[in-house]
């Protein structure tokens, strides 16, 4: 919303006090007119969602970010796809089989599969896409999650040419995919945007520019329609897409609102039908409010405190085990966030375990005890009252991490640590957090397939998500001896207990396992509040007021 249609709102709703009839009309036609010059016409078939900040591109293998997922799932679309209730589902794929050792897995494509160009999707799009993923040349950011396919590790790291990946074009519409061992999840992990194809046809012709608004071919419900930086992103119904005779909405516009207090703003003035950039501090007064809109998703999501192991003082491990010490994870969950999360002792969330993980030990001490050893781990690495630790911490501009990050430094500040808050964007933290230029930070992580190995990707020495710095090759070996399990009972045991030993090292701090909110407008229908992501091909516009 512009500053001046604020503004023309404001005084309209002011007291009229004298106000003449004569500006009342003048201030109801600016309104009326810059409304209608900031938003695209509002048809019963348009969706617009508030999305959290700008895109830098719309390459699904290179984008990275939560504010990204909605976008990129209604526009791209992979082997497989996840129901409103979170199920695993056929996309692309119309079936597959898994070979009797778990390592050979062939999938037979739709008939109907196509580009948004109409051009015939094939097993060598896979091909191409999977190699373009893995190829160290390429500078994408999702390469660990196919990792599990035979070569797809040294591909990354160049020990191997990208021809030997364990993928395979049997014919057009037969795609083979070998892995270096059993796999459980695999099928889980096909289901994420980072592993939808990409257009081989385009991107050869257009390289890097192959994403311009006009250019850009995609797989899913939508495609990509007109952009307008720092305004909005119009997608557009995929008339090819293979399912197309069952996607209700036509268009979904995406609007980059940093900003939460603006986001709810737009939302209350009906110029958007779903937000998640909500203010935190007014969670209590929309459930009381709009108790039909204010939705919680209970997603498989962390909560978290990434901490530099790379530089000192964090590679002490006494000083990241004071740190985790020092929070009282009941306080934030019961007292400042309020939404159903969960206490986090560990990374995994009891959602992906079916059920809670055995509690450190130090969960069963007081908060005083807790404070006490703090202080003694503190005290024994050098930090003192006269000498207290010091650093830097970062967080993004939403309201719930402000306050989470107030709560922090006031927890911290009772075992005698200073630590100074840093807002930074969203884009700017999460390019920190890659580039490991911080100490110590907040962040979030939510499940990219339902399986405990997804978060072991925060501490897992080859992947991009580790912006810890840890490593741990005992740890990476055992990660892989799971992979082998074929017993699920027995890898799900093992996993805990990889977990445990992980978290006996604190390379990152466990805070709770998060929601999210969201306001969705009563126009907007087939709404869940399952794990899965909210696709627009899902919904539906309700007509009528």
């Amino acid at each position: 919303m512009s500053k001046e249609l604020i503004n023309a709102i404001v005084m309209l709703s002011r007291p009229l006090q004298v106000r003449s009839p004569g500006v009342i009309l003048r201030l109801f036609l600016v309104a009326a007119m810059l409304f209608l010059h900031a938003m695209p016409e509002l048809e019963a078939s348009v969706l617009r969602r508030g999305t959290n900040d700008e895109l830098p591109t719309f390459d699904p293998q290179y984008v990275v970010g939560n504010s990204a997922g909605a976008i990129m799932y209604d526009l791209f679309e992979g082997l497989v796809t996840r129901a409103p209730d979170g199920a695993l589902e056929p996309a692309i794929a119309e079936s597959w089989t898994i070979s009797e050792d778990g390592t050979v897995y062939t999938f037979r494509l739709k008939r109907n599969a196509r580009w948004s160009d109409g051009t015939e999707i094939t097993a060598g799009d896979f091909v191409y896409s999977f190699k373009r993923m893995l190829d160290p040349q390429s500078g994408t950011r999702g390469a660990s999650a196919l990792f599990p396919v035979l070569n797809a590790t040294a591909i990354s790291v160049g020990e191997k040419p990208v021809d030997s990946l364990g993928v395979k074009a049997v014919d057009p519409a037969t795609l083979e995919i070998t892995l270096e061992g059993p796999a459980p999840y695999f099928i889980s992990l096909l289901a994420s945007y980072s592993n939808a194809p990409v257009p081989a046809h385009v991107i050869e012709v257009h390289g890097r520019k192959w994403t311009q608004s006009g250019t850009m071919v995609t797989s899913g419900a939508y495609t990509l329609g007109k952009v307008v930086t720092n305004t909005y992103y119009q997608l557009v119904r995929n008339p090819h897409y293979h399912s197309a005779d069952t996607v209700s909405i036509e268009e979904v516009f995406y609007y980059p609102v940093p900003s939460p207090t603006t986001s709810l703003k737009r939302y209350l003035a009906g110029e958007l039908d779903v937000i998640l950039n909500i203010p935190f501090n007014q969670y209590d007064n929309l459930r009381e409010t709009r108790p039909g809109e204010f939705r919680i998703a209970r997603g498989i999501g962390l909560g978290y405190l990434s901490i530099n192991n790379t530089v000192p003082p964090f590679d002490d491990i006494r000083v990241r085990k004071a740190l985790s010490l020092a929070i009282d994870r009941d306080v934030i969950v019961e007292k400042l966030l309020k939404t159903g999360d969960e206490p986090a002792w560990s990374v995994v969330p009891t959602a992906i375990w079916k059920g809670p993980a055995e509690p450190p030990a130090f969960s069963r001490m007081s908060p005083g005890e807790r404070l006490a050893e703090a202080r003694r781990l503190l005290s024994e690495a050098g930090f003192e009252r006269s000498n207290p630790l010091r650093f830097t911490f970062m967080f993004s501009p939403v309201e719930r991490d402000r306050r989470l990050a107030v709560a922090y430094r006031s927890m911290w500040k009772q075992a005698g640590v200073e630590a100074e808050l840093e807002t930074v964007g969203m884009r700017a933290l999460m390019k920190k957090a890659a580039d490991r230029e911080y100490q110590v930070m907040r962040l979030t992580y939510y499940a990219i397939f339902y399986d405990p190995v997804s978060f072991f990707a925060l501490i897992r020495g080859d992947s991009f998500r580790n912006y810890s710095g840890y490593s741990n090759a005992d740890i990476d070996r055992r990660l892989a001896i799971a992979d082998t399990i074929r017993s699920n009972e027995e890898r799900t045991a093992y996993l805990r207990e990889i977990e445990q030993l992980v978290m006996d090292d604190f390379p990152v701090i466990p805070s709770h396992f998060q929601s999210r909110a969201f306001l969705v407008s009563k126009r907007v229908e087939g709404w869940t509040d399952s794990t899965a992501p909210k696709m627009a091909r899902d919904l539906s516009i309700r007509e009528g007021p």
